[in-house]
This record gives structure tokens, C-alpha cells and sequence, in this order.
């Protein structure tokens, strides 16, 4: 498989038809959102608000109520926009591979919605599968530590060194399962059955390719990460910082942080999974055509 045709033309496609970027933006949403309310708070938070709150402690259970309340609502609005910006980019794509010249956002939308479903049940599957594997050796390290006075969990230890390849593992099965449900139009279980048989056959190459696209997202997101950092550093070590006995010195400089880098973190995460589950779909085609075919990527 020629790896630097595939990221090419994965790149040319989301460049040339913008409409999968403005699909791929649908997942930042809510972490936009999120950094719009944080700021929100941390700005308007004051040392009065604070004591106002904790003077009053009947309070405190609506609070918890409402908090946990919004956390469940938001976490089933960020995995809807995640679902619908994956399908949307995989069909996308896969419309674009010579069959079409172009795409509205209305022509995209109607083809994703039925996809919708299959795709968000692939990547519950796999995340609920993935959350359950990682957390079995974490109790268990708890467990023994906690009766070993700490001697059994550095036992576990290297058990925890598994949770990065797991979690890479799982974002190749859920790809190549989210772009077979699209390709051949497959049911969730089917879908990832087609996963398995295609992640067997052609292993080491779809591992090469996890890497390569999970190292370019975490460059782009170290474009962003990096500035942030600097400028946290620059804050906390600030002379009005440390001389300050306001509260208002540490709140309102980070609500002006957390602004300006959570829509732009959000912003290039999008795009660089757009162009990742593009280039995806493009894998999955290569690597599922009969060995005698040959396919020929248009943008």
C-alpha cells in the first residue's frame, strides 16, 4: 500500500471539497461550547461569589443535581455532533472517490442520517469494550495495593504500559469499522466483524498507518498545546500574579486563556480528525479491493 498516495489524496479531497471540514467542525462544537461557559464562569467569579455560595450549604445538593444533570447532557450532545461529523466525513469521502464533483452540506447531511445510528453503535461498542479493559487493571491495582500497602500495584505496573497500544488498537478496529458500515453499507455487528476480518488480514499496515495519523494529530495539536502552555507559565509566574491576594488576578486572566485556546484546540482537533478519518476511508478502500484491483483515487 503506498502510504504517502493515500495521505495525499486524503488531503487534496478535504481541501479541494470543503464541505467535509465543515462536517469534520461539527465534533468541535462542544468542546467550543464548553470553553465559551468555562470562561464564562472563571470571569465572573469573584472571592464574594465564592463565599456567597459556601455560606449557603443547603445549596449544595440542587447544585450537585444540576452539575451532574448538565454533564450527562452535554456528554450525549458531544458523542451526537462526534457521531455526525465521523459519518458524515467517511460518506463524504467515499461519494467524492470519483462520483461525485461536489457536495452541498444539505446533500451531505441527507446521506449521513442513515448512518448515523450504525455509526454511533461501532463506536460505543468499541469505547465501552476499550473503558472496560482499562479499567479492570486499575481496580485491580487498587485492590492490591490497597492490601499490600502499595507493594502489589507497582507489581501491576507494567499492566499499565498495555493502555496505550489498547487504546491504539481500538482506534484502528473502530476506523476501519466506522468506514465498512459506509463503504458496504453493514450493520454495527456486521461492520465490525468486516473490521476484524480486514484488521487480521492486513495487520501491520494498518498498524503503520494508526501511527502515522495519530502522530500527525498529536503534532497539530501540540501547535496549539504549546502556546497555551507558555502562556499558563507566564501567568503563574507573573509578578501581579504572585504579589496578588485578589482572586480576580488568577480567574479573569484564566477565563481569557481558556477563550481563546479551547475553540482554537477545538478547531484544529476537528481538522485533524477530518483529514484522519479521510484519509481512513481511503485506507479501508485499498486495503478491502480484491488484490486485482486497482483503485484509482479522484478528487
Amino acid at each position: 500500500m503506498d502510504f504517502g498516495k493515500i495521505l495525499k489524496n486524503a488531503w487534496k479531497t478535504v481541501w479541494t471539497h470543503k464541505v467535509l471540514f465543515y462536517f469534520g467542525f461539527l465534533m468541535g462544537i462542544p468542546s467550543i461550547l464548553m470553553g465559551i461557559i468555562m470562561g464564562g464562569i472563571f470571569f465572573f467569579l469573584t472571592e464574594d461569589n465564592i463565599f456567597a455560595f459556601v455560606d449557603h450549604p443547603e445549596r449544595t445538593p440542587l447544585f450537585l443535581i444540576l452539575y451532574f444533570a448538565f454533564i450527562i447532557i452535554f456528554i450525549i450532545f458531544s458523542y451526537v455532533m462526534t457521531t455526525l461529523s465521523f459519518a458524515g466525513v467517511f460518506k463524504g469521502t467515499l461519494d467524492l472517490q470519483g462520483k461525485k464533483d461536489s457536495l452541498s452540506f444539505s446533500e451531505l447531511w441527507t446521506a449521513t442520517l442513515p448512518y448515523f445510528g450504525r455509526v454511533l453503535g461501532v463506536l460505543f461498542i468499541i469505547f465501552l469494550a476499550i473503558f472496560i479493559l482499562v479499567m479492570i487493571p486499575i481496580f485491580l491495582g487498587i485492590f492490591v495495593g490497597a492490601l499490600t500497602a502499595g507493594i502489589g500495584f507497582l507489581c501491576l505496573m507494567p499492566l499499565f504500559f498495555l493502555i496505550i497500544p489498547l487504546e491504539l488498537v481500538g482506534y484502528l478496529l473502530a476506523s476501519v469499522a466506522m468506514a465498512a458500515t459506509v463503504a458496504e453499507d453493514l450493520g454495527v455487528f456486521d461492520a465490525l466483524r468486516r473490521a476484524w476480518e480486514v484488521v487480521k488480514k492486513k495487520f501491520w499496515i494498518l498498524v503503520l498507518m494508526t501511527i502515522i495519523l495519530a502522530f500527525l494529530q498529536w503534532a497539530a495539536s501540540m501547535i496549539v498545546m504549546i502556546p497555551m502552555q507558555f502562556a499558563q507559565m507566564a501567568l503563574m509566574f507573573s509578578s501581579d500574579f504572585l504579589n496578588s491576594t485578589d482572586p480576580n488576578t488568577f480567574f479573569r486572566p484564566v477565563s481569557i486563556l481558556i477563550l481563546l485556546f479551547m475553540p482554537l484546540i477545538a478547531l484544529v482537533q476537528s481538522l485533524g480528525l477530518t483529514y484522519a478519518n479521510a484519509a481512513w476511508m481511503l485506507t479501508y478502500l485499498e486495503v478491502s479491493a480484491p488484490e486485482t484491483d486497482e483503485i484509482i483515487f479522484d478528487v
